[in-house]
Formats: C-alpha cells, sequence, structure tokens
C-alpha cells in the first residue's frame, strides 16, 4: 500500500468511524455531530422562510431565531421566535374568496419536533409540537398566533438533504473516490447521528 493511499484511509477513518455502526450491515458507518455544531449550522441558515400553505391563511412566516436547541433521543427541542408578515384569514362567502388583511405578528414559543428520515427520498422530516406562547405577545394579536400555530402543530416539514462530496485522492496511477449515502439520520442525547454507506471505486 503506498504512502498516499494509506494516508487517504486514514483521514476518511479519523473523520467518519468516530463511533461504531449500529446497523445490519458492516459497511456502513456513523457520524456524530454534536448538539452545538447543530445548533450554529442552524443559527447560519436564518432567517428562514417556512413553507406552510394553507386554506385558512395567507402570507410569509419567517423563523427570526432559535434558541437553547436540544437534542433527545428521537427529537430536537428549541424555543422558537418567529413573524407572520403580510397576514391574511381567508373564508369563502357566497363561492368568493375573502381575504381579512391582519398585517403582522411575532410570537416566541417552545417546540419538541419528532425526527423522521426518509432513506428512499434522501429527506429529513421534522413533525413540531408547539407549546407556551410568550407572555410578551400582543394580546390583540391572538387570534392570528393561534391561526399560525394550528398550521405548524403536528405537521411534517421536509428537509431535503445535499448529497455529499465525494472523498478523491490519487495514488500511482490510479484515483480513488469515495462516495457515501446517507442511509438513515437519528437524534441522540447532544447529537445527531448520521449513518453513511460508502461506495469505493478505483480508475
Amino acid at each position: 500500500m503506498t504512502g498516499k493511499l494509506f494516508f487517504t484511509l486514514f483521514l476518511f477513518l479519523a473523520l467518519f468511524s468516530s463511533t461504531p455502526a449500529q446497523s445490519n450491515t458492516h459497511d456502513t458507518i456513523s457520524l456524530n455531530l454534536p448538539e452545538s455544531v447543530i445548533a450554529k449550522a442552524t443559527k447560519a441558515v436564518l432567517p428562514l422562510t417556512i413553507d406552510a400553505h394553507s386554506k385558512t391563511i395567507k402570507g410569509d412566516i419567517i423563523i427570526i431565531n432559535i434558541s437553547n436547541l436540544r437534542l433527545t433521543k428521537g427529537h430536537l427541542a428549541c424555543r422558537l421566535q418567529l413573524a407572520g408578515k403580510n397576514l391574511a384569514f381567508v373564508t369563502e362567502i357566497a363561492g368568493h374568496e375573502i381575504n381579512l388583511k391582519v398585517g403582522s405578528v411575532q410570537l416566541e414559543l417552545d417546540t419538541n419536533a419528532a425526527i423522521r428520515f426518509d432513506q428512499k427520498q434522501q429527506m429529513l422530516f421534522l413533525k413540531p409540537l408547539l407549546q407556551d406562547i410568550s407572555k410578551k405577545q400582543n394580546t390583540s394579536n391572538a387570534n392570528i398566533s393561534q391561526a399560525l400555530i394550528a398550521i405548524l402543530n403536528g405537521r411534517e416539514f421536509p428537509i431535503r438533504m445535499q448529497n455529499i462530496e465525494p472523498l478523491i485522492a490519487k495514488t500511482g496511477t490510479k484515483t480513488l473516490t469515495i462516495n457515501t449515502r446517507i442511509t438513515d439520520i437519528k437524534a441522540g442525547t447532544g447529537f445527531l447521528q448520521l449513518q453513511l454507506l460508502p461506495t469505493i471505486t478505483a480508475k
């Protein structure tokens, strides 16, 4: 084995085999992402507009801030700061759609979201259960806030996983390429675990 190939394999194992694989196949490797890393990555994508189409309300729903993020077995808990902009209640009278404009609203609440991964779709699903509306909320916005919560509560929101860039190294006259595919994503206490299936090719 050449020095370059040995270094490449050592680097790959150091990065991805920090914990034993918990899978039916020994070829699967596990990568644990600490809770602090997930929290930083989440903050980096904010503000984030939520796709929350509804027959009863129109407008933009935006996640402004996420704090106190905690990972437990199968769940992600955090404090959400939400903003609703250009909101309107939608009703139908005599076959005509009526939009009652209500403007904007902000609210803070706690959520405990169940985590599910669909391997075939390569999609991560979060299903939030919202609770504890902040007392700082303006009571005049109570109705629109309850409507927002009703839209989000207990509904699965998809997050499409991007393909992981392959690890490529040259040794002698050949190029070694290691591709990985996510087979599962699970939440544990203090970490998020990705299970990966590597495919190695040499040309």
